[in-house]
């Protein structure tokens, strides 16, 4: 099997007390079934203290499972003053459940790679991918075994791994801007979803290998002509009104975090119909306004979504989540910058896009809300994406 990862995944350390939000603050933490029994196992005192800090949840809340009991500030039961697991101390590494030793890697499994990231909830995971100035590219890890359920298609997997490499190589093309990279990634996707839906109707799939060497690169090249000449190119409305029906979605998500509280507090107050433009554009047009963080988060959220077609063929509504995410990071960014009296530091990067991954990344109603909308939505359509941008 191959694993394949980010370029700067083995950089990436736990830095443990040292976060400023940890990890085990925020949410619940989901116990595995053989974390469960083996805690339950344990004898003494912390034994009896462990079994005291579980319980067993309702199905119907996220399908249920065992998890850790939460204390003030939706603290984990084994976490301590001094923001360390006394579970960890007491164990050992190895008796961490499945999610405490995972976290914050992610993981999507497909033909027989298991593609591999890391969370950008995760404070140093920001500083680690934020503080790059070379774009990031993925590496493959040859391993023993095999990771292949023989469900996937092969020559769908193969053209949706193109299809991933060609959505990075536009995103990180720096001769273009931010704006025009982001809508040619959606004409890119819109084009392959098209050719995808004509494999399905054929009920063949080796057509997309077809287009992916005979016609791809013309289409691509053609379009970029258009967009160069001016021609078909969206003229930009940051518009209040497209703001607040971009926001509606995420206004109503679970609250996972007071932060995520307090940042929709920030835009009630802060942006109105007179004020939303202007804030926008003085952020836009300051010297902290950084092209290359955009760069790097578009490109983490193709990393995140994009191969989650391979389940459902709907590659278009995952670049349109990609684009939704990052103009609300953008909204998130202009609001910092506007509270801090001019200034968006990295760290500010670094935390804005913590929030947002934190929120909306880490519960599947929220994330599934998101693609939703992106599905069905006239504001989320590739025209009225291309206008926001």
């Amino acid at each position: 099997m191959i694993l394949r990862v980010p370029e700067y995944y083995e950089k990436f350390s736990c830095i443990a007390s040292r976060c400023k939000d940890s990890c085990c603050a925020g949410w619940e933490i989901d116990i595995d079934e053989d974390s469960y029994a083996y805690y339950n196992s344990v004898e003494g005192k912390f034994g009896k203290r462990l079994k005291e800090s579980m319980y067993e949840a309702d199905p119907d809340d996220d399908g249920g499972g065992y998890r850790f009991k939460l204390k003030g500030k939706k603290r984990c039961a084994m976490l301590n003053d001094h923001n360390l697991c006394d579970l960890y101390t007491a164990l050992g590494e190895e008796a961490l459940c499945e999610v405490c030793t995972e976290y914050p890697r992610f993981s999507l499994i497909y033909g027989d790679v298991e593609q591999k990231a890391l969370s950008l909830s995760c404070e140093e995971v920001g500083r680690i991918l934020f503080e790059r100035t070379e774009p990031e590219k993925l590496v493959d890890i040859e391993l023993p075994g095999n990771c292949d359920d023989g469900e996937d298609d092969p020559a769908y997997v193969a053209f949706m791994e193109w299809v991933q490499q060609e959505s990075v190589n536009i995103l990180q093309n720096r001769t273009h801007n931010i704006p025009e990279r982001m809508r040619e990634f959606l004409a890119w996707c819109d084009r392959v979803q098209t050719v995808i839906n004509y494999a399905q109707a054929k009920e063949d799939m080796s057509v997309l290998a077809d287009w992916r060497y005979e016609d791809a690169g013309h289409e691509l090249r053609e379009w970029e002509q258009k967009n160069i000449e001016g021609k078909e190119k969206p003229v930009r409305a940051l518009s209040y009104e497209d703001f607040e029906e971009r926001f509606a979605v995420f206004a109503d998500m679970e609250e996972l975090d007071e932060e995520w509280v307090h940042t929709k507090e920030e835009f009630e107050k802060l942006y109105h119909k007179d004020t939303y433009e202007a804030f926008l554009t003085e952020y836009m047009r300051s010297s902290d306004y950084s092209e290359l963080g955009y760069e790097h988060l578009l490109v983490y959220f193709v990393y995140r979504y994009l191969m989650n077609s391979i389940y459902d063929y709907d590659i278009l509504s995952y670049a349109k989540m990609i684009v939704m995410a990052t103009l609300v990071v953008r909204d998130m960014d202009a609001a910092r910058f506007y509270r801090n009296g001019g200034k968006f530091t990295m760290s500010d990067r670094i935390d804005v896009a913590r929030i947002f991954s934190k929120e909306v990344e880490h519960s599947e109603g929220n994330a599934q809300d998101l693609k939703e909308m992106c599905m069905m939505e006239e504001i989320a359509k590739v025209d009225a994406l291309c206008r926001q941008i």
